[in-house]
């Protein structure tokens, strides 16, 4: 029987073993944030007024550092994720309480600049965007106030080089001028504005882009042009994913242009497309639109038939044709 083999113990390399750190470790090494969450569940108590959450809102952008600290700023991912949190609160309460000045200044201001400053340019694009939809959710007359926030924030965007967000902002504002009636200033906008995605084929701004155009053009009563940016935008939109709400607003964009034209067949198939995309997301107020254009179309559309029935008839035998047509 052969001999069991020696087995050398392993050499000593005079190093301490190293230790893997455990989870609560690395929660003690984490920015404390315990201060800043009792706050904001102050700010969203809802017995509380708008008044008194804007002071405690602020206090969270504004602080600086936990009571025990070194009286530095915290934006950690935990702390972030709160002051985003309270920048929404914080244009809620402002649109609440009717201090729409402030809320111009919010954005661009001293209390958010140390969370933009510190925040990537993907993060804050989308807190200014949220911001936007907020505003014109919460204050959706106050078309002057949404304007000079988008002047403001391109502004920003423009000394900052913050060219991906000022581009988004800038399609934002051009659909505030359109719907200020401004369709000259609206269409410069969005002219220059297509010259620079059609460069970096932005195929998703190119979509809300294009689409913009199109109500501008149908405000101008260009029907034509309307119709060539409805096409494109489509276009665009056929070759990426596109949120359910952005497609049901193209859909009625064809709608209504085929309204336009006469053509109230074509056109209820495509508020029906847009009613059944609605009534899926819960969006009551422009579903019911959306249904009663439907209805429309079908009025008219009867209406258009039994009138040709009529001029084709006796109506027409003791009729100049010229006086019954009704193609056009």
């Amino acid at each position: 029987m052969s001999e069991a083999m020696d087995v050398d113990p392993p050499a000593e390399t005079g190093k301490a073993p190293e230790t893997v750190p455990t989870a609560a470790e690395d929660d003690e090494d984490e920015e404390q944030i315990t201060d800043l969450l009792d706050l904001l569940s102050q700010s969203e108590d809802d017995a509380l007024p708008p008044t008194a959450k804007i002071p405690l809102l602020t206090s969270i952008l504004t602080e600086s550092g936990p009571p025990d600290g070194d009286g530095e700023a915290r934006y950690g991912p935990k702390a972030s994720s709160v002051k985003e949190r309270a920048v929404y609160g914080l244009a809620r309460s402002y649109c609440a309480t009717g201090r729409y000045d402030e809320v111009v200044a919010l954005l661009t201001g001293d209390v958010c600049r140390g969370f933009f400053d510190n925040a990537t340019k993907a993060k804050c694009a989308k807190v200014v965007r949220a911001v936007l939809d907020v505003v014109c959710g919460l204050a959706p007359e106050q078309l002057d106030m949404q304007a000079d926030i988008c002047r403001n924030i391109i502004k920003w965007c423009k000394e900052e080089k913050r060219n991906f967000l000022r581009q988004r902002v800038e399609a934002k504002l051009a659909f505030i001028l359109y719907e200020q009636e401004k369709y000259g200033d609206a269409l410069t906008l969005v002219d220059d504005l297509l010259v620079e995605l059609k460069k970096l084929d932005d195929k998703q701004l190119l979509v809300e882009t294009h689409l913009v155009e199109s109500k501008i053009h149908h405000g101008l009563r260009g029907m034509a042009k309307a119709k060539a940016a409805l096409t494109a935008s489509r276009t665009c939109a056929n070759a990426i994913y596109v949120a359910p709400t952005l497609q049901a607003t193209i859909d009625s964009m064809s709608g209504t242009l085929h309204c336009e034209e006469g053509d109230y067949n074509t056109a209820h198939s495509y508020f029906l497309e847009a009613f059944e995309q609605l009534d899926q997301m819960d969006d009551r107020d422009r579903a019911v639109k959306a249904l009663k254009y439907m209805m429309l179309c079908r009025i008219l559309d009867s209406l258009t038939k039994a009138l040709k029935l009529s001029a084709a008839g006796g109506v027409g035998a003791k009729s100049d044709r010229s006086e019954v047509d009704l193609s056009g």
